[in-house]
C-alpha cells in the first residue's frame, strides 16, 4: 500500500512539472560538416548526438579538415578511417567530450596524436588499426579511463604494452590481446597435439581389426577358391567321360553300321552290336546328365570364389588405406607436439 502511495504522488507530481522538450540536433553543425565533406546523422529522434563520419568522402579529408568538430559536444562518434588527417588534427578533438566512438584505423596517426586523446572522458571505442601507434603511445591512453574496447591490429604495440595497459585499465578490451591470444594458441595447440595423439592409437586398434579381418578374407578366400577349383575338377572328369561314352556310343554305332552292311554277319553278332550301341547310348545319356548336374555347383562355387576375392581386395585396400592415414597421422601428431611444445617454452621463459 506504501509503496502504491509513493508512485500515486510521483506520477501527481510529475504531471505538474513543466513538459520537457526533447533535444534537437545542431543543424548548423550538420551543414558544416557535410560542406566539409562528411556525414552527420542523429542517433535517434529527439536526440542531439550526432553520429560523423568522413570516411566515405569524396573529398581529401585534413587536418584542416577536423577544425568544423572543434568544441562540437554533441558528436557521439567520429569515423576517419583511412583519411589524410595526421597527428596535428587530433588536437581538434580535445574539446569532444561527448565523444564515445573514434575510428582513426590507417591513418597516420602516431603517438604524438593519441596525446591529443588523453583528455577525452568519455571515449569507450578507440580503433587505431594499421597505424604507427607503440606502447609509448599506448601507455598515455591509461588517462582514458573511460575506455572499453581498444583495436590495435597491425600496429607497433607489443604484448608488454597490452600488459602494462591492462594493469592500469582492468575492464578494457584489446584486440588483439597478445597475451590471451598466445595463451589460447598454446591451450589449442596442445588439444590439438593430443587430439592427433588419440587419431593415431584409434588408426592403430583400427589397423589392428583390420589386420585380423584380412586374415579371415584370406581364409575365406582359399577356402572358396580351393572349393571352386575341386568343383571345376569334378566337372572337367564328368566332360572327359561324357566324351568317352560319346565316342563308344560312335565305335558302336560304327560296329552295327559295318556288320549290317555285310550280308556274311551273322544275326547274332548283329544283335549284339546292336545291344551293345543301345546300352552306349545309355550310358552317354547318363554320362551327360551328371555333367548337365554339376554345372549349376560349378557356376556357383566360381561365383563365391569370385565375391571372396572380390572381398579380400577390398579388405586388404581398407587395411592399406588405415596404413596410410596412421603413417600420416604419426607425422602430424610429431609436428602438432613439437609446436605445442615450442609454444609452451616460449612462454615459459
Amino acid at each position: 500500500m506504501k509503496s502504491l502511495l509513493t508512485a500515486f504522488c510521483f506520477l501527481a507530481l510529475s504531471s505538474m512539472l513543466p513538459a520537457q522538450e526533447a533535444a534537437e540536433p545542431d543543424q548548423a553543425l550538420i551543414q558544416a560538416i557535410q560542406e566539409a565533406g562528411g556525414q552527420a546523422i542523429p542517433l535517434a529522434k529527439g536526440d542531439a548526438r550526432l553520429s560523423v563520419a568522413f570516411h566515405l568522402s569524396d573529398k581529401e579529408i585534413t587536418d584542416d579538415t577536423l577544425a568544423v568538430v572543434a568544441n562540437a559536444a554533441s558528436i557521439h562518434s567520429l569515423n576517419l578511417r583511412g583519411t589524410a588527417v595526421t597527428d596535428a588534427g587530433l588536437a581538434h578533438l580535445t574539446g569532444l567530450s561527448g565523444l564515445s566512438r573514434l575510428h582513426l584505423e590507417k591513418t597516420a596517426v602516431t603517438d604524438a596524436g593519441v596525446a591529443h586523446l588523453t583528455g577525452l572522458g568519455s571515449l569507450e571505442y578507440l580503433n587505431v588499426y594499421g597505424t604507427k601507434l607503440t606502447d609509448a603511445g599506448l601507455a598515455q591512453l591509461a588517462a582514458v579511463k573511460s575506455l572499453k574496447r581498444l583495436f590495435v591490429w597491425q600496429t607497433e604495440v607489443t604484448e608488454a604494452g597490452e600488459e602494462s595497459l591492462k594493469k592500469e585499465l582492468p575492464e578494457l578490451q584489446i584486440v588483439p590481446d597478445f597475451r590471451r591470444d598466445r595463451e589460447r594458441e598454446i591451450v589449442d595447440a596442445g588439444r590439438a597435439a593430443e587430439d592427433a595423439a588419440k587419431l593415431v592409437e584409434e588408426l592403430a586398434a583400427m589397423i589392428e581389426t583390420q589386420t585380423k579381418t584380412v586374415a579371415d578374407a584370406i581364409t575365406a578366400n582359399t577356402a572358396a577358391a580351393k572349393v571352386a577349383e575341386d568343383t571345376q575338377k569334378s566337372v572337367a572328369s564328368a566332360n572327359a567321360v561324357v566324351e568317352a561314352a560319346n565316342a563308344a556310343k560312335a565305335a558302336a554305332d560304327k560296329a552295327v553300321a559295318e556288320l549290317k552292311g555285310n550280308d556274311k554277319s551273322p544275326a547274332e553278332a548283329v544283335t549284339a552290336a546292336e545291344a551293345a550301341a543301345a546300352a552306349a547310348v545309355k550310358n552317354t545319356e547318363a554320362a551327360t546328365a551328371a555333367a548337365e548336374a554339376l554345372k549349376k555347383p560349378a557356376e556357383d562355387t566360381k561365383a563365391a570364389a569370385d565375391a571372396a576375392k572380390k572381398k579380400l581386395d577390398e579388405e586388404t585396400a581398407t587395411l592399406n588405406d588405415h596404413k596410410k592415414k596412421s603413417e600420416e597421422a604419426i607425422k602430424k601428431a610429431a609436428e602438432l607436439k613439437t609446436k605445442a611444445d615450442e609454444l609452451k617454452a616460449a612462454a615459459a621463459k
